[in-house]
């Protein structure tokens, strides 16, 4: 069985959101342990926020290369 070259750039943007979601993951439990709760909510929203920017970039580059 041979891999579809039409899904790479698919598995590429999965591989990233899975990877900043652990990155946020591994964020909050590291700052769980502060006291500054309310920034730590915004810090990860902010991450979080920044997901769709993220994957935008990653679809543009791969459509790029590939015409």
């Amino acid at each position: 069985m041979h891999p579809n070259p039409a899904l790479w750039p698919l598995s590429a943007g999965v591989v990233v959101a899975l990877a900043f979601f652990v990155l946020v993951g591994y964020l909050a439990n590291v700052l769980r342990a502060t006291r500054r709760l309310p920034f730590v909510i915004a810090a990860i929203g902010g991450l979080i926020a920044a997901l769709p920017g993220v994957l935008y970039a990653l679809h543009y580059v791969v459509n790029a290369t590939t015409v």
